[in-house]
C-alpha cells in the first residue's frame, strides 16, 4: 500500500515509545430506552461517549438525587478525576446495594473502575483479584479480546502483588536540563537516559539495561499493546531506588521489553535512551512542568490550581479541548510529536472534513510495529485547552481506529501545542493542565 511523501509517521518518532495497557471493561451498556429527561440516563450517555468533563458538572447538580446508580457516577468520576480513595468507597457502596440474585445493570462496569482504582493506588493484589473475579463471574458476557486483555491484566498485577505502591522522596524541587528530551535516571551505580511519555501506561526499561542491573523479572511473560494495536512480549520487574533529579523514586514498576522494540535513539553522541518513565511514575511526581527552552521543572510540593480541566482514561491523562462551542476529550501524550484526530472527530465533522481534503494513506509507527491507516490532513485546526487558543496546521485526522482510546476520544494533543507556549504544566494532584 501506497505511502503519501512527506506525511508518513516516521518509526523513530516519540510515538513510537507509546506503550498502552487496555483497561475499558469492555462495551458499556446503556439501558435498552434512553429517556432524554431521566437524569440517570444522561449521565450514562455522557459516560459512555466519555465525555467526562460534562460528567462531572451534570453530577454535581444532582446532590440530592437518591438513585443508587449516582454511587456508581460518583465513582467512575472519582476514578477519571483521580481521586481513588473515593472513587473505591463509591464503587464498593454501588456494588454492596447489589442483591446476588438481581445484579445492578452497570456492576461489570464497577468492577473494571474499581480494578482499575486498585492498579493506580498501588493495590496492586487487590486489583488482580477484581480481574479474576470479572472473568469468572462474567464470563458470559466476555468477548475473545476482553477475555485475553483481563487475563493479561491478573498475570501483570498477581506477579506484582506483594510490591508495594511507588513512593517519592524530595527535600527540594529540581531544575533538569533536557538533552534532546531526555534526562539522566540513577539507578544503584549506573546512570541510563530516559524520556517522559504521558502516553505511556507502564515505564519501560530496555532489556539490555534491565540485565546490566541485574534485576529480577516478576512472573510470566505478558503481553502489552503498542500504539497501532499491536500485542508485544514483556516481563515486569521492580527497581527498588532510583533517582531523578532531586528525588528518590522507591518501588518503581518497569515493563522490560527487548532492546531491538525501539529505534536506536540517540540523546547525544554515544549516548543512548535506555527507557521511558511512564505516568505512573509521572503521577508520584504530583506536578511538573517542561518548558520550551529544553528543561523539566518539579517542585517539591505541587501548587494548588483551580482549574480542573485534566483527567484519566485508565492511566493515560485525558485533557478537555473546546472546539467550536463543544467540549471534547483528548489524550494527553507527550511521547507523539503531533497532535491527530481520531475517528470520533472524524464522523462528528465528516462532511465538512471530506469537503476540504483527501483521502489518503499513511505509515504510522508503534513500538515493533507499522501499520498504514486512511486519514484526511486539515490546514489548520483551531481550538482551546490548557487556558490557551491554540492553531495548529497540517493536522492528521484518522479515519479509523488504531486503538482503544481512538475509538472512544476524539483526538490526541502532541508535543506540537509546545511550540505554541513557554511552557506547559500537568498537576496531578489538582488535575489541572496549563499552558504559558
Amino acid at each position: 500500500m501506497r505511502t503519501e511523501p512527506g506525511i508518513s509517521r516516521r518509526l523513530n518518532s516519540l510515538a513510537a515509545a507509546a506503550l498502552t495497557v487496555i483497561i475499558g471493561s469492555g462495551a458499556f451498556v446503556l439501558p435498552s430506552r434512553l429517556k432524554a429527561e431521566d437524569p440517570i440516563d444522561r449521565l450514562a450517555l455522557l459516560y459512555k461517549e466519555c465525555r467526562y468533563f460534562e460528567l462531572r458538572d451534570t453530577l454535581s447538580e444532582m446532590k440530592a438525587n437518591p438513585s443508587l446508580a449516582l454511587d456508581f457516577f460518583r465513582g467512575a468520576t472519582a476514578n477519571i478525576f483521580n481521586r481513588l480513595d473515593a472513587a473505591i468507597i463509591s464503587l464498593l457502596r454501588y456494588l454492596d446495594g447489589a442483591s446476588p440474585n438481581s445484579p445492578l445493570p452497570l456492576t461489570k462496569e464497577a468492577w473494571g473502575l474499581l480494578a482499575d482504582s486498585y492498579r493506580r493506588s498501588g493495590q496492586y493484589r487487590k486489583s488482580a483479584e477484581a480481574q479474576r473475579l470479572i472473568l469468572s463471574r462474567f464470563e458470559a458476557e466476555l468477548d475473545a479480546f476482553e477475555k485475553d486483555n483481563r487475563r493479561n491484566q491478573d498475570v501483570i498485577w498477581s506477579s506484582l502483588a506483594d510490591v508495594p505502591a511507588p513512593t517519592i522522596e524530595m527535600s527540594r524541587g529540581s531544575i533538569i536540563q533536557l538533552e534532546n528530551r531526555h534526562f539522566p535516571v540513577r539507578i544503584k551505580d549506573r546512570v541510563f537516559y530516559c524520556v517522559y511519555d504521558t502516553g505511556a501506561n507502564l515505564s519501560v526499561l530496555y532489556q539490555s539495561a534491565a540485565n546490566e542491573l541485574g534485576l529480577a523479572l516478576h512472573g510470566p511473560g505478558i503481553k502489552i499493546q503498542s500504539g497501532t494495536g499491536k500485542w508485544i512480549d514483556g516481563r515486569m520487574a521492580v527497581v527498588p531506588e532510583m533517582r531523578l533529579g532531586e528525588a528518590i523514586v522507591r518501588n518503581a514498576v518497569f515493563l522490560v521489553l527487548p532492546d531491538d522494540y525501539f529505534h536506536v535513539w540517540h540523546v547525544r553522541a554515544g549516548v543512548e535512551r535506555r527507557g521511558i518513565i511512564g505516568v505512573p511514575i509521572l503521577t508520584a511526581f504530583k506536578e511538573l512542568t517542561e518548558t520550551r527552552d529544553g528543561r523539566l521543572l518539579i517542585p517539591a510540593r505541587p501548587s494548588p490550581r483551580s482549574v480542573q480541566n485534566m483527567g484519566f482514561y485508565g492511566f493515560m491523562p485525558i485533557v478537555e479541548v473546546l472546539h467550536r462551542g463543544a467540549r471534547l476529550s483528548f489524550s494527553l501524550d507527550t511521547g507523539s510529536s503531533a497532535t491527530f484526530l481520531h475517528p470520533p472527530f472524524f464522523r462528528r465533522y465528516r462532511g465538512e472534513i471530506e469537503a476540504r481534503s483527501k483521502l489518503r494513506t499513511i505509515t504510522m509507527g508503534g513500538v515493533g510495529d507499522a501499520r498504514a491507516v486512511k486519514i484526511h490532513i486539515l490546514d489548520e485546526f483551531a481550538f482551546k485547552a490548557g487556558g490557551m487558543d491554540i492553531a495548529l496546521k497540517k493536522i492528521e485526522v484518522h479515519t479509523e481506529v488504531t486503538h482503544s482510546s481512538t475509538k472512544l476520544l476524539f483526538g490526541t494533543l502532541g508535543l506540537d501545542i509546545l511550540g505554541q507556549c513557554s511552557q506547559m504544566t500537568f498537576n496531578f494532584e489538582s488535575m489541572s493542565f496549563v499552558l504559558e
